[in-house]
């Protein structure tokens, strides 16, 4: 059969490639590739393999179609093979494995609905022995939330995280630092929901609040820092029809941050997004959103106007078109705590202005393929440069300045099924980033990802397998800028359901054995199996 076929292609084609799953054809947004982000949450609808802690937890780069903000994600592994163990339905599971490098975990998921309420709790603990460093890799997480939906009317969704995780800090090959590591302590509550408001207008808000403590140490050095973030931020949006045609917008965010740390002074950000416009059906075929905001963050305020258009060209095309502006640099978390050590120093808010595109096409089927064409400059944009500290005995990063980044490029993708049991989703990314004064390309935002994940379920067998590639990169030291190597990782992850009760699984991280130069000069751990069982009740 065909099938047959287009299997052996899509893997050969994965040879050269991460799963994402998204539905696109109703969004139209484009998130540009760039900067550090804070370690994801354990997210209980969308439970994590363990293999990706440390400094490699946050996901990879990603470009993603919405209109908004462009959202910078750091040059770091994208989650492994997501939803592996979760369910869609009621139920409590528990799952336990072991395997090489001392490879332990144990995950607990549960999910519960009840008169119009949803609970989910997912508790996990995972470790493995620490690669060239007597600093071993463990997390211990707990995340909790409640939905409840009133009769179409609101819908309101709470939930709270707590984790500890820690992991080594490693030097350069030449200067490896085998007692070096970060312990980080995570607190974070948030609460969001929207209501249909009597008179037919719609409210939508949303609260958090975030505490993360970190320190460093390295006890042959005998030097330890401590730094903490506590951050919160608040927001509502208010929508109101005022004709036939047209509703008026109207948005306001707020958001302070506060880093404290040992070693130094203490840095504090304010910034506040207030937004009036409209959303306009310019005919049954399209949509329009525009207006103007009003930005400001720490020394630096900033009007612009905001503009997008849905364009249905017919059944199965949809084109969408935005403008944004939006000031960056609004998270001491991400400058400061991401997956590395980050030395600290003055900071100050970016500008950037983005233009995104996507044409997207849906089949009956409900397959969709799509290209999405972005292009933003950034003034004051953030760049990490590597250098080893030898009074610290650990790779550290500072960050600098660069006065005009501009970031372009297009991306390809596909999301499609292939009968009923195998599932594709295909994205190649074209993409120049660069600091528009030197020409320099950023440090280690590659020019070329291809991304591939693949999905079999059929009876008592399924099996995931992702795998990305990044090309063309450049790391930037204290020392100079040199070319960093390509990266690439596959991960595999297969489960045979022996009855109803009970599964046998096996991931293996990195199966190729190949990812090993993720920062310029770092050594990487490389392949990681591990095998375990999983209980259903």
């Amino acid at each position: 059969m065909h099938i047959r076929k287009i299997i052996a292609m899509a893997i050969a084609m994965s040879l050269g490639s991460g799963a994402y799953a998204a539905d696109t054809f109703d969004m139209g947004k484009v998130q540009v590739i760039g900067k550090d982000a804070q370690s994801e949450k354990i997210d209980p609808s969308k439970q994590k393999i363990s293999f990706d802690m440390g400094e490699r937890t946050a996901p990879m780069p990603e470009l993603v179609p919405e209109i908004g903000p462009a959202v910078y994600r750091p040059m770091t592994e994208k989650p492994v093979l997501e939803n592996f163990h979760r369910e869609e339905k009621d139920e409590i599971s528990v799952s336990a494995g072991l395997g090489t490098r001392g490879s332990r975990e144990l995950i607990i998921n549960g999910k519960g609905t009840k008169e119009g309420y949803t609970g989910d709790i997912v508790i996990k603990r995972e470790s493995r022995d620490g690669y060239r460093s007597f600093v071993d890799t463990s997390k211990t997480g707990l995340e909790a939330n409640i939905a409840s939906t009133g009769e179409g009317s609101y819908t309101l969704l709470a939930g709270g995280e707590y984790s500890v995780e820690e992991y080594a800090q490693r030097g350069v090959t030449r200067m490896p630092s085998p007692d070096a590591g970060i312990e980080n302590n995570t607190s974070r509550i948030w609460v969001n929901g929207n209501s249909t408001l009597e008179d037919g207008a719609f409210f939508k808000g949303y609260a958090s609040m975030d505490s993360i403590s970190r320190k460093i140490s390295n006890s042959t050095l005998a030097f330890n820092e401590d730094q903490s973030v506590f951050a919160m931020a608040a927001g509502a949006s208010y929508l109101k029809k005022l004709g036939n045609k047209i509703k008026g917008r109207a948005e306001a965010d707020l958001k302070s941050d506060k880093f404290t740390v040992s070693a130094g002074s203490d840095r504090e950000l304010t910034k506040t997004v207030l937004r009036l416009g409209a959303d306009y059906e310019v005919s049954p075929k399209a949509d329009a959103k525009f207006g103007f905001k009003h930005m400001s963050l720490m020394e630096r305020d900033a009007t612009a106007p905001y503009a997008s258009l849905d364009y249905r060209l017919s059944e199965p095309w949809q084109l969408v078109l935005g403008y944004e502006e939006n000031l960056g640099n609004d998270s001491l978390e991400k400058i400061f705590m991401p997956d590395h050590y980050v030395e600290g120093d003055a900071i100050e808010a970016s500008r950037q202005k983005t233009i995104k595109g996507s044409l997207n096409y849906r089949t009956n089927k409900g397959d969709v393929f799509g290209v999405d064409l972005f292009s933003q400059k950034e003034e004051d944009a953030i760049e990490f440069v590597d250098r080893h500290v030898p009074g610290k005995g650990m790779l550290a990063s500072n960050f600098q300045f660069l006065d005009e980044v501009k970031r372009r490029g297009m991306a390809l993708r596909g999301n499609f099924k292939i009968e009923d049991h195998f599932k594709v989703n295909i994205k190649s990314t074209f993409q120049k980033p660069e600091d528009e004064n030197t020409g320099r390309k950023l440090s280690y935002e590659p020019k070329r990802i291809l991304d591939v994940g693949l999905n079999y379920t059929e009876g008592k067998v399924m099996v995931d397998f992702s795998r990305r590639a990044e090309f063309d990169r450049s790391a930037v030291t204290n020392l100079g800028t040199f070319g960093a190597d390509d990266y690439s990782r596959s991960d595999l992850a297969v489960r045979y359901r022996l009855n109803d009760r009970f599964s046998t699984y096996l991931k293996i991280k990195d199966l190729y054995d190949e990812a090993k130069s993720l920062r310029y000069d770092v050594p990487e751990e490389g392949r990681v199996s591990l095998a375990g069982v999983e209980a259903h009740f």
